[in-house]
């Protein structure tokens, strides 16, 4: 049971003021299924809930539908009605049984008018009703479904040790109770029971689940989008063929899970790897979850349940160093970013700071790989498909990246491209990656295409500047956009010479050169600003005064402004991480 000074709404108070209310708030207990408050009923009480869960129904439930969504450990409710005099909009269940600190209305707003601190509590409170609700009632109820067929797995116990985290992160969510023994044969899911529960629970929740296999292809029909299919293995089976299993999952997500470490050279896409000594530490506190004694599990249990934080990167040739100085500034304030992706030189940025031990590592890998124009520039003699040879870079990705895979990765990354063959767009989130580098970035007219299988891909600006929507299909629950080509007029500090330099380098040698790249900025400015505006927060780094979208020798200079812009919004993007691993929160 939380204590009063663990609630988040009270943590503006003094600690005499939680010690004078300590004696002044009451607790009330319900017993699971008890109705706390009806639709429609004059608002009488503030509660905060120290133990348990209660369930939010927006209205009452179709025989074939699902409403409303759950609050946790440290929520409140019943401040809108209160503050407003509007009736109860919302019938209110408990979930669990569940103990709350409970102040009736009058002394509620008595104690808004004594302590002052409050109204920024208030205030935040209902930003986060405003910003986050509506989408997380969006996430229908989920099953998560646990498979192998290495028999050297323990399905049950690794069932057991992530269903704490599940619950912690989703209150209300359950462990499927017909979990098989060790000594008789799986018997066949009842996907009527599956069916049931996915009717009956609330918006958010989910219902882990151990099958073999075959249960998988048994429900494969039933699958939606929320759903998770996750196989968990030690190493991977003979003849592995993970077309099958996608096939498998239907509409559902799917992921690997090794113990011990992800097989090397995987031409798949990333997997999870937890050392052993992780599940044997989760098994050892089941009833509780603490996050950072076993953070591989943690991140499985997030991206089950929707509470990854991604980074999306936006396309701008030498501006997307500053993207590394974004990323260095995160790290440094120990914002986890779970999963990255990006187009053209936001997709070279995350690919080279997931493929070092840090973001600070990666920055320097970057400089040493294209921090300068002599790194990148090979005029060709007799242009054909491109000014540049692309011989230059082509080496410099191979000794970065040499033969490895997206498997090999430290994070998962996914980059865009533009499949001049098919006219479409190519997301690339498996195989080799030096191809993914060079395709993601080839600059037409600039770099040559790219062969990638049956693909001749190009920069993937040409199609998607800032891939945002990549975040949603990875079900990250925090979406955070990197922006570094808004166009000049939108920056206060842009440079007032812009128009004279540019004059001046479209009348020099090769001013060709210069014509293409700053037609590419304005293509890129406009629908980066747009394709950003999906996320829940945009950073902009201020970059037209450190030099032009081709200076790479403004290495340094680029990284500032990175660097800069992170840190004007590193509170909010705190205070957004923070909320959305919040126990419970929803």
């Amino acid at each position: 049971m939380l204590d009063l000074a663990e609630i988040p709404f009270f943590a503006a108070l003094s600690p005499a003021s939680v010690a004078r209310l300590k004696i002044a708030i009451p607790v009330q207990h319900y017993s699971q299924g008890t109705v706390i408050a009806r639709v429609g009923e004059p608002g009488r009480y503030f509660q905060a809930i120290a133990a348990g869960a209660v369930r939010i129904q927006p209205e009452a439930a179709g025989a074939r539908s699902w409403r409303g969504f759950i609050l946790g450990p440290g929520q409140v409710f019943g401040e809108m009605s209160l503050f407003t005099g509007m009736p109860v909009s919302a019938t209110l269940v408990a979930a669990r049984d569940t103990s709350t600190y409970c102040l009736d209305g009058p002394k509620f707003l008595q104690l808004l008018d004594e302590e002052p601190a409050l109204h920024r509590s208030l205030t935040r409170l209902l930003i986060d009703r405003l910003r986050y609700q509506t989408r997380n009632e969006t996430h229908k109820p989920a099953l998560a479904l646990l498979t192998s067929s290495d028999p050297k797995i323990d399905l049950v116990k690794f069932a057991q040790a992530i269903a704490g985290g599940v619950i912690y992160y989703a209150p209300g969510s359950d462990l499927c109770r017909n979990l098989p023994e060790a000594d008789r044969p799986r018997a066949p899911l009842d996907l009527a029971l599956l069916e049931q529960w996915r009717q009956n629970a609330a918006g958010g929740q989910y219902l882990v689940v151990v099958t073999t296999p075959e249960g998988i292809r048994e429900c494969t029909a039933i699958l939606q989008p929320e759903d998770v299919v996750v196989e968990v293995l030690e190493r991977p089976p003979a003849g592995d063929l993970p077309s099958r299993w996608r096939t498998l999952a239907g509409a559902a997500d799917i992921t690997r899970v090794y113990f011990g470490r992800a097989p090397g050279g995987d031409p798949g896409r990333w997997n999870f790897s937890v050392p052993w000594a992780e599940l044997d530490h989760a098994l050892q506190d089941l009833g509780h979850w603490h996050a950072t004694s076993y953070p591989r599990l943690d991140h499985v249990v997030r991206y089950i349940t929707f509470k990854e934080v991604g980074v999306a990167l936006s396309s701008g040739a030498a501006r997307g160093f500053a993207h590394v100085g974004v990323l260095e500034t995160l790290e440094a304030h120990r914002i986890p970013v779970d999963f990255m992706c990006g187009t053209s030189m936001g997709g070279i940025a995350a690919l080279t700071v997931a493929r070092e031990a840090s973001a600070a590592e990666g920055a320097n890998r970057m400089r040493d790989f294209l921090g300068g124009n002599r790194k990148i520039r090979d005029a060709a003699m007799l242009p054909r498909s491109s000014l540049f040879t692309g011989q230059k870079i082509a080496r410099a990705a191979h000794s970065v990246f040499g033969d490895i895979t997206f498997a090999d990765l430290r994070l998962p990354v996914a980059v865009v491209a533009s499949d001049l063959a098919s006219g479409e767009r190519a997301v690339i989130d498996s195989g080799p990656v030096g191809p993914a580098v060079l395709g993601t970035s080839a600059i037409p007219g600039f770099f040559p295409p790219i062969a990638h299988g049956s693909r001749l891909i190009v920069d993937g600006a040409l199609v998607s500047r800032v891939p945002v929507d990549l975040l949603d299909r990875r079900r990250c629950g925090l979406r955070i956009a990197v922006n570094v080509v808004a166009a000049p007029r939108q920056s206060e500090t842009a440079s007032q010479g812009r128009l004279a330099r540019l004059t001046d380098r479209f009348k020099g040698p090769f001013g060709l050169k210069h014509v293409l790249g700053a037609s590419w900025e304005v293509l890129g400015s406009y629908g980066s600003t747009l394709e950003a505006l999906r996320a829940d927060i945009v950073i902009t780094p201020e970059t037209h005064s450190a030099g032009g979208a081709f200076d790479f020798d403004r290495y340094a200079a680029m990284i500032e402004c990175g660097r800069n812009a992170a840190l004007a919004r590193i509170d909010a993007i705190s205070e957004a991480v923070r909320a959305l691993l919040r126990a419970g929160y929803r």
